[in-house]
């Protein structure tokens, strides 16, 4: 019997789910990172041990992998010509790499015109209209990720700085962050020397939280993204009458900011980024299953 793996690699963790030739999902494991433009060698290495425990799981054995097809949506596929360098690594019989935004889209409304917002540690805005997609955003850490966790934390901890400098008013927030490097600056620029936007993502949910308590800091961070946000939506094609989906980590936490016109369209997702890279795969290996 052929399988396919549907695979959803992030800056976060990679999710794998193995299918069978019917898109029955028969096996699903999650793994580490995955993000082939930050972190090439450890994507590489996480993908293909999700996969091996995924089949573990079900009682193959390993070699099973080199028999499989593979759709892998991943963070970075867009950056440069990683996903050809990667291909060529990759044990899967055949294997198809695309951004990790197309496989969400098809994930959440199917092959329906419509539009997804996906916010976690990074962040990517998608769009279909008559069959067309379209992409806004997905370019990566260093200038994109707009409205992400990662760009939150990372905004947060320049703004700590800058309070404690006196270059910008002390809130109960930035106070809080800086007592966590014990009030010196230099502890907070040696801890993050190394960070990757998983590590500055995990702030993200203090700033929601102080914004619910009033924190006009965590309020003026949230007003920096908040209509970036909302224009990336629009860019990518959001119409009220089609489908809309907000997804990723910290999504939940943007349904109580962004305006009612986008909340008035949201759906809930019939299925995740592993059932789109899955249902992909389907489309493209059906022959050869």
């Amino acid at each position: 019997m052929s399988f396919i793996f549907g695979i959803d690699g992030g800056g976060t963790g990679c999710r794998v789910g193995l299918a069978d030739k019917s898109g029955k999902i028969i096996s699903r494991h999650e793994g580490g990172p995955a993000n082939i433009e930050t972190s090439f060698k450890e994507a590489n290495k996480n993908i293909i041990d999700t996969c091996e425990k995924a089949l573990k799981k079900i009682n193959l054995p390993k070699s099973t992998i080199n028999e499989t097809y593979a759709v892998l949506g991943l963070a970075g596929s867009n950056m440069g010509d990683f996903d050809k360098k990667l291909s060529k690594f990759l044990p899967f019989k055949e294997n198809f790499i695309v951004n990790d935004g197309k496989i969400t889209l098809q994930g959440a409304i199917g092959a329906s015109d419509g539009c997804i917002a996906a916010i976690g540690t990074g962040s990517v805005y998608v769009g279909r209209a008559n069959g067309i997609v379209k992409q806004i955003g997905g370019w990566g850490f260093t200038l994109g990720d707009d409205g992400s966790g990662a760009k939150l934390g990372q905004n947060l901890l320049r703004l700590a700085m800058r309070c404690h400098e006196n270059l910008d008013k002390h809130s109960d927030l930035t106070v809080q962050v800086m007592k966590k490097f014990d009030n010196k600056i230099i502890n907070l620029i040696k801890e993050t020397y190394n960070f990757k936007p998983k590590d500055f993502a995990q702030f993200a949910p203090l700033i929601f939280e102080s914004n619910l308590n009033g924190d006009n800091q965590a309020r003026n961070i949230l007003n920096d993204q908040i209509p970036i946000i909302e224009k990336s939506i629009m860019s990518a094609g959001f119409n009220k009458n089609h489908p809309f989906c907000l997804l990723g980590g910290i999504s939940k936490f943007y349904k109580q900011l962004i305006k009612e016109k986008f909340l008035n369209a949201l759906v809930e997702p019939k299925g995740d980024a592993v059932d789109g890279a899955i249902a992909i795969g389907l489309s493209r290996y059906h022959k050869d299953l």
